[in-house]
């Protein structure tokens, strides 16, 4: 780390800047001050629409030319004023002494062009390295990432890899010339639990090891926890508490943080609501004078209309807050007991104890490819085996890393797709034996909500229209009755009825998924599938959307199958959880005794790899291998070649085995896995 007084790799100084529009100047940073100094790890934290991104952006002249205007501040990377240079001095830089990790890995890279083509190209551009030296430096580069079989991820397009891998190449890539910075943009968002804790490894040691500055932009404060070193809090564009990662989420002073952290699931207990910042992230075109925050503070005062400002201290690692009651806010945050602390939990006893859903040794595979006689050159092995029921009002959660089944088994159980073998059954009737007809009737009780509220609301419809489409599908309803039924269940799902002839594109994200929620609710569904709702909201919608679904639950006594990698929102909103590894449950049983005291060991991988606050990352980066392909499953335990605790019994298929305390655990072993022992 750098000795104190010496010359920070990134030095944003009271930066404003601003996007012209037709409807006036957004103001979207506003006096930003950012330091980062070599091997330091510092994190930029917010919700969606705080400026992070445009930050970031802003630090490397990644905005479009033109698009934008800096009013005041400066900008330093490694020494050289950003603003001042030269387009193509700043372009040299970019990939050489600073790099970029973005969220989206597909959309990074080059859908076209083989990895090796896109590795090798930073190197011979950056590096002036003859084609067969940046070759095996690009394999060298994968080797550090612990990527398996480099050789054939160079020869691979983007596609053809996983989300995990994707993500891995393009920290290869950011790390090729040794830059003296990386910006990465919450480049964990979209992955699961196991390989965001790789992705944060490969990123920490090779931060230490290398002595890069890393700004880290998340709004997941448990990652920031395990990661970085100092945080900044960012808000309608303003800096609004800075510090000690430790000093920021143990003693926030502005009560914007400690709303983030009363959002977090890990915060409440169990089935009870969590406290969710109401409202949203004012529109920055002509924003009001104080404080921004104050319209969502539950400590606002007349005061608050003046601008508070962020107190200089002796430098960026003093612990300071722009709010005009700090003391008395801290204060406040350390009297109130963690909900967390009490409570029974969610209601691990569903109302009724007949099973509404029934599926008995379903299995899903998908033929890929034919030979010249027609027949399937492979397999993939989506499901293989399951049992499973789902209870009358409860909420039964799915977890399990990508590629496990989780959207297959969704799909199932919706009947968009027939089991290869086995049935489904849903309130007693078998679906497999229905006519189209007879399933279209039968469809109306279980509906779907999608994780990407964007992708799955028609953007020509008025949110109305959204709403009520199933109704008019399935129902002779006139457009007044209509647009009255629209207006009763966004009502119910907490949107003003006045904001419903708005489009898709009018709405957040968090208004955009409780349409959909409210689409889903039409047709009086006694089961919803929830697939990822909440994984692209930040946590602050997150739980108000968590909120919202347990008093839906509550009150229209629904069941819901909820499916998520994160374990936390899992945790706090289900009664029963199912643990899924290539297509099978290897665990099953009271969602607290399972993430408490997992006993197969993928559970304990898993758990394991949950971030938590304010403790260090439980699994290194090279500990954690990739699941193996589901086109050839493995001979005997599916988690064989993985696992720490295998042995001869393990060559022969495992069953999933009912125990005497009522979970249910894939593996022979389970009884010395949970006494601590080892093999």
């Amino acid at each position: 780390m750098m000795a104190a007084g010496s010359q920070p790799v990134l030095a944003m100084r009271g930066v404003s800047l601003e996007f012209p529009t037709y409807r006036g100047s957004v103001q979207a940073l506003s006096d930003v001050s950012i330091c980062v100094a070599p091997g330091e790890i510092v994190a930029l934290v917010g919700e969606s629409g705080s400026g992070k991104s445009v930050a970031a952006m802003a630090a490397i002249r990644l905005l479009p030319p033109k698009s934008f205007i800096v009013t005041r501040g400066s900008i330093a990377v490694v020494g050289h004023d950003v603003l001042a240079l030269p387009s193509r001095s700043v372009a040299r830089m970019r990939g050489k002494q600073v790099s970029m990790v973005f969220q989206e890995p597909m959309a990074a890279l080059n859908p076209t062009l083989r990895v090796g083509r896109q590795l090798t190209e930073v190197l011979r551009r950056h590096e002036v390295m003859e084609g067969a030296a940046a070759l095996v430096r690009a394999l060298r580069l994968l080797e550090e990432m612990q990527v398996q079989d480099p050789p054939r991820v160079m020869r691979s397009y983007a596609f053809e890899l996983s989300g995990g891998m994707r993500q891995r190449v393009l920290i290869a890539m950011a790390f090729a010339c040794n830059p003296q910075l990386l910006i990465a943009d919450e480049p964990t968002t979209a992955l699961d639990v196991t390989v965001q804790a790789q992705v944060l490894g490969l990123i920490r040691e090779r931060a230490r090891a290398h002595g890069t500055a890393v700004l880290y932009i998340s709004h997941d404060l448990a990652v920031v926890s395990q990661l970085c070193t100092r945080i900044y809090v960012m808000y309608a564009g303003q800096i609004v508490e800075r510090g000690t990662a430790l000093d920021v989420l143990t003693h926030p002073k502005h009560p914007y943080t400690q709303g983030l952290l009363r959002s977090l699931p890990e915060s409440g207990a169990p089935g009870r609501p969590l406290h969710a910042i109401s409202g949203t992230v004012p529109v920055l075109v002509n924003p009001a004078v104080g404080c921004r925050f104050r319209a969502r503070c539950h400590m606002a005062q007349q005061r608050c209309a003046e601008p508070p400002p962020l107190p200089d201290g002796n430098g960026d690692r003093d612990h300071g807050a722009a709010c005009w009651f700090a003391d008395a806010a801290v204060e406040k945050f350390q009297s109130e007991s963690p909900a967390g602390s009490s409570g029974s939990g969610a209601d691990a006893s569903p109302r009724e104890a007949r099973a509404l859903v029934r599926i008995e040794a379903a299995t899903v595979s998908f033929p890929l490819g034919r030979n010249w006689r027609g027949r399937p050159t492979m397999t993939v092995h989506a499901l293989n085996g399951i049992d499973l029921d789902i209870l009358r009002g409860e909420t039964l959660g799915i977890v399990g890393e990508s590629g496990c089944g989780k959207s297959t088994l969704a799909q199932l159980v919706m009947s968009l797709l027939p089991p290869t073998t086995g049935s489904v059954w849903f309130d007693g009737i078998r679906l497999g034996d229905r006519t189209a007809g007879e399933l279209r009737v039968i469809r109306h009780r279980f509906q779907m909500v999608f994780q990407d509220p964007q992708s799955s609301l028609d953007p020509r419809m008025a949110a109305w229209r959204v709403i009520c489409e199933p109704l008019s599908v399935t129902r002779r309803l006139t457009p007044r009755e209509l647009r009255a039924r629209a207006g009763e269940l966004a009502e119910l799902v907490g949107i003003r009825d006045e904001l419903l002839d708005r489009y898709p594109h009018e709405f957040s994200g968090g208004q955009r998924q409780r349409i959909a929620i409210a689409r889903a609710l039409a047709l009086q569904p006694q089961l919803l599938v929830l697939d990822e709702p909440t994984s692209a909201l930040d946590v602050s919608i997150q739980a108000q959307i968590l909120n919202l679904l347990m008093e839906l639950q509550s009150s229209l006594r629904l069941t819901y199958l909820f499916i998520s990698h994160n374990v936390a929102v899992v945790r706090h909103l289900a009664s029963r959880v199912a643990v899924m590894y290539l297509g099978q449950i290897v665990e099953l049983g009271p969602c607290d005794s399972i993430i408490d005291h997992p006993q197969h060991p993928y559970t304990r991988l898993l758990i394991g790899a949950v971030p938590r606050l304010h403790q260090p990352l439980a699994v290194a980066p090279q500990s954690v291998a990739e699941a193996h392909s589901n086109l050839r499953l493995p001979a005997g335990c599916s988690f064989r070649p993985r696992c720490a605790w295998s042995n001869e019994g393990c060559s022969v298929a495992q069953e999933l085995r009912t125990r005497p305390d009522g979970r249910a655990v894939r593996c022979h072993r389970a009884d010395e896995i949970e006494g601590g022992g080892r093999s």
